[in-house]
């Protein structure tokens, strides 16, 4: 740091060094601060992480363990989680309550007012929301797991793999077939 005549005073170049290297520090410390003040705290719908500045971030429908996804479901998932899955899977919110064969209008209208999704409304965006999970795994990749998911399928009657959720025996063929690829399985 440059020291002027008076001994102990800084020019302005070094002030300026100066202070925006404390600024940069207090940053630095306060970045930290709200890292670790993060809580995690469970909602209503299990869906927000709360930041301790009352900001809301959006976590992913239908994560943790079982037991978590169980007593989610119990709760019931907001209607919204519909939207979250549509985007991750890569289709539009239309085309995905289309594909799962659920009433269009009275999902708009759980939407609309952001109320709950009845028990076999969200079994079917659990079972998207798996699907999607397990063909990324198996994938390896998200684009390649929507381009599988959106196209038909041979070894599934030539429906896509989407327009068999509809139903627990099309959700289990849907898995068998990701596990035939997993393993090689010509499918």
């Amino acid at each position: 740091m440059a020291i002027s005549a008076k001994k102990g005073t800084l020019s302005k170049a070094a002030k300026s060094r100066h202070s925006a290297k404390k600024s940069f520090e207090k940053v630095s410390t306060n970045e930290i601060l709200r890292i670790k003040s993060v809580r995690r705290s469970a909602t209503r719908d299990g869906l927000t992480e709360q930041v301790s500045s009352r900001k809301r971030i959006k976590a992913t429908a239908f994560a943790g363990d079982a037991t978590e996804v169980i007593n989610g479901m119990r709760r019931r998932y907001p209607a919204r989680v519909v939207q979250e899955i549509a985007t991750r899977v890569g289709v539009t919110q239309e085309a995905l309550i289309n594909a799962l064969r659920l009433p269009a209008s009275t999902i708009k209208a759980r939407m609309s007012k952001d109320s709950a999704l009845s028990g076999a409304e969200q079994d079917r965006m659990y079972r998207a929301d798996r699907l999607w999970r397990r063909a990324v795994e198996v994938m390896e990749d998200e684009d390649a797991a929507r381009l599988w998911i959106s196209r038909s399928n041979r070894s599934l009657g030539g429906e896509t793999p989407l327009e068999l959720l509809d139903t627990e025996a099309g959700y289990e063929l849907v898995l068998d077939t990701l596990g035939r690829i997993e393993y090689g399985v010509v499918s």
